[in-house]
């Protein structure tokens, strides 16, 4: 069955006639006729009853107009997506970034980019690193902002940008006044981290062990917000992100840099959209500040 095919039968079923049904589509009435007696072969059965020149949807016809017409609709849904793909300026972006983000980078780049194409749709997700990677992997992303490098064969990373890392303290602390801090200087203090195998962890238990400590937190957690949390409490110090610091934390510099570099990711074996790809440049162009 053609697609013109069914488009000769709904006007046909439509009209009642031939002779209107050509007039509304715009071709001859013997196209019409013609392409009713392909359908109706195919089919093996008579779509229509015939009553002085009138067509007459017969059982058979009524079954076929109802699956006709969601087939239409289908293949419109198809060409709306293969347009949407097509169309940088529009369609959606699938975005998954590591949760603590979510909080300065992610409005930022989303805010400056809707200004310049409003028409854009966003899908977002955070999560840990791991789940952001298995979200390029699955498909279930088109690109992701992740840190560090996941070294992994079949995701494409590139950096973008850097936040310093610093020493996260409750107001009051011992440590809250000191102009920087080493290694050495936390050993009194409990540690408080990120879960082994979050991206921040990795980061910070590679500093640790430049500096010839394994890092052994009395409590690890999910979440950076937690963690500031656990931290804003007293509970322990943690090494948290420079950018932003909640009221109730005082970010101490280390007196040997640690810095997290963000990059953007993305499966090198999927195609990209029109509408991914043109984000992906703008990304690059606004935060690409780093050296590959």
């Amino acid at each position: 069955m053609r697609i013109d095919e069914i488009a000769h039968f709904r006007a046909l079923a439509a009209e009642g006639h031939p002779a209107l049904a050509a007039e509304t589509l715009g071709v001859s009435q013997s196209t019409l006729t013609r392409s009713l007696a392909r359908l109706e072969q195919e089919m093996g059965v008579e779509l229509f009853d015939r009553r002085r020149g009138h067509l007459e949807l017969n059982q058979y016809g009524e079954i076929l107009l109802a699956h006709a017409v969601r087939a239409e609709s289908e293949l419109e849904n198809a060409r709306a997506r293969i347009e949407a793909l097509r169309d940088p300026s529009g369609g959606t972006v699938s975005l998954a970034y590591v949760s603590s983000f979510g909080g300065w980078l992610i409005p930022r780049v989303i805010s400056e980019y809707r200004g310049l194409f409003p028409d854009i749709r966003f899908v977002l997700r955070g999560g840990t690193a791991d789940t952001v990677l298995d979200a390029l992997r699955d498909g279930a992303a088109d690109l992701a902002f992740l840190s560090p490098d996941p070294r992994d064969p079949e995701i494409e990373w590139k950096p973008l940008t850097a936040e310093r890392l610093v020493l996260g303290v409750p107001e009051g602390h011992p440590l809250a006044g000191r102009d920087a801090v080493s290694v050495p200087d936390l050993e009194p203090y409990d540690l408080v981290a990120l879960r082994t195998g979050s991206g921040l962890r990795h980061i910070a238990d590679a500093y640790f062990s430049a500096h010839g400590v394994v890092m052994n937190p009395v409590i690890e957690v999910t979440e950076l917000s937690t963690l500031r949390g656990l931290v804003r409490d007293a509970v322990g110090v943690a090494l948290i992100p420079d950018t932003p610091v909640e009221p109730g934390i005082v970010a101490v510099p280390l007196r040997d840099e640690a810095r997290r570099i963000i990059g953007l990711a993305r499966n090198r074996s999927r195609s990209q959209s029109a509408a991914a790809e043109q984000f992906a440049r703008f990304v690059h162009e606004e935060l690409d500040s780093l050296a590959e």
